[in-house]
């Protein structure tokens, strides 16, 4: 049976080289498809996990407007996030560490503040120390600014400095000393900003208080000590400042009872971020915590941030959902293809189909026969299609990677200006842009992309995907001409060998 397949083939070679070329475009399509699957999943997992594990508890903002009176003030309707409430959430499944945060604002006697404008100098000694509220007659929105900015300071208590994202986006870059970790707690040290340190040559080791003033008009004062000293690197709040307070270079950093302190409470916090051990886990969690704790969800919501990973999924779930259409239709056109393509070859053997089965041999040998050469066939293209296949690979690699880059070039290029933007664009470099684009097909297809989260070059995997599905279309290519053929006696057979 082996040896006639064999015989076979070498001897239809007309046939075997269209089957064999046909098989080729079969795999690569079926390689192209199977690329396109694993980059998009490749790229949802990486966005996904760019945007890390963080589930921030904080006040449901829309609900609150919704309830909120018409004219109602704004904090007659907050209600604060609690350190009970959110100690709930800290020790459910999925979370591996937790930080708790609490913002108040205050003054110091002993430092000065990075001025944020050359008149609050100015507005400072026109105001006194208790900051009285401007006396009623006294409508400018300049006095209304003193009142609301009479605090110099910023202070930030948070249970660990590990997990922030302006120092692990690298924004802030700590130059002396340590952040504050778990180890700090019940401390007052505290970490500040290298401008603030150097206008009143502050170091690491230094001493100095800052004051808040409770409900009851009563002075807190804690004196805190430095243990380290921070840079900004960048910073999209300095552009938006009002007062010094807004101004990052004035933060001070300290341990969550520190700030209750300041806030003369220890039940409030301003919010709590829980940091998962997995970013696939954010909906599990959210769900758990809705049927385990008694948070009113209404009031407070579990913000994972990820507003942003829906609106760039959805691209690519588009994609891989075309993928997986795409490796249909392949399956579907290869099939009926190669079905035809043998049909039209068993009709013209219809004498040696007769003569087999005169001598005895079953129709299932027949079939088998039938099978092994084609998968002879297959077996070759297959091998070929390793070798071409990375090829399509790295051109779609090629080609994502163009386009992830091109994005961001776009985000870090939008002009301020509009008409400045205009006047820049220069339409010699879309076409040289183009024109390098065609030219460089072959070079990507021959080179494999330097972002290796995009390399969907063949693996073990593929072939194996690669391999089951040609084995499927031989085999359905294979059967269906097969039955509709050999469900005819020998006589018959012999009757139609001139069909």
């Amino acid at each position: 049976m082996f040896k006639n397949a064999l015989l076979s083939i070498k001897k239809n070679i007309g046939k075997t080289i269209l089957l064999f070329v046909i098989m080729v475009v079969i795999a690569n399509l079926v390689i192209a498809g199977l690329s396109i699957k694993s980059a998009t999943s490749k790229s949802i997992a990486s966005v996904r996990q760019s945007l890390g594990s963080e589930v921030t508890l904080s006040y449901n903002t829309q609900n609150m407007m919704n309830n909120r009176e018409q004219g109602q003030a704004l904090d007659e309707v907050v209600s604060s996030i609690t350190v009970d409430m959110a100690d709930q959430l800290k020790d459910l499944d999925y979370v591996e560490s937790y930080n708790y945060t609490l913002s108040v604002s205050a003054t110091s006697d002993d430092v000065d503040p990075v001025e944020t404008t050359a008149s609050s100098d100015d507005s400072d000694t026109s105001t006194d120390d208790n900051m009285q509220m401007p006396d009623s007659s006294d409508d400018s929105s300049s006095d209304r600014n003193q009142f609301m900015d009479s605090n110099d300071f910023t202070v930030i208590g948070n249970t660990t400095m590990a997990n922030l994202s302006d120092f692990t986006d690298e924004n802030y870059v700590l130059i002396s000393g340590k952040l504050l970790t778990e180890d700090d707690a019940g401390t007052t040290n505290c970490v500040i900003e290298s401008n603030l340190a150097s206008d009143n040559d502050l170091e690491v080791g230094d001493t100095f208080s800052v004051t808040t003033t409770n409900s009851d008009d009563e002075e807190i004062t804690v004196t805190l000590t430095i243990v380290g000293i921070f840079e900004i690197e960048s910073s999209s709040e300095i552009g938006g400042m009002m007062s010094n307070r807004q101004n990052p270079m004035n933060y001070i950093y300290v341990d969550i009872s520190t700030a209750q302190t300041l806030n003369d409470s220890t039940t409030d916090i301003t919010s709590a971020s829980y940091y998962l051990d997995d970013p696939d886990n954010i909906e599990a969690f959210i769900a758990l915590a809705e049927s385990e704790t008694d948070i009113d969800f209404d009031t407070y919501t579990l913000d994972a941030n990820d507003q942003i990973y829906q609106s760039s999924i959805s691209s690519l779930e588009d994609m891989e959902q075309f993928a997986n259409i795409f490796l249909w239709v392949v399956v579907g056109a290869g099939c009926a293809i190669l079905c035809l393509i043998l049909m039209l070859t068993m009709r013209s053997r219809f004498y040696e189909f007769g003569v087999f089965l005169s001598l005895g041999q079953s129709k299932l040998k027949i079939m088998l026969q039938q099978l092994i050469e084609v998968l002879v066939i297959a077996v070759v293209a297959f091998a070929l299609s390793l070798g071409t296949g990375k090829m399509v690979s790295n051109v779609i690699s090629g080609m994502l990677e163009s386009t992830q880059s091109n994005q961001s070039e776009m985000v870090m290029e939008i002009p301020n200006n509009i008409g400045d933007g205009l006047d820049s664009f220069d339409t010699s470099s879309d076409s040289d842009s183009d024109s390098n684009s065609r030219g460089s097909l072959f070079d990507q297809a021959m080179t494999s992309p330097e972002d290796t989260e995009l390399d969907v070059s063949m693996t073990a995997s593929t072939a194996v995907q690669l391999a089951g599905i040609t084995g499927l279309i031989c085999v359905v290519s294979v059967l269906l001409p097969s039955i509709y053929i050999l469900r005819l006696s020998p006589r018959e057979i012999l009757v139609k060998k001139e069909g």
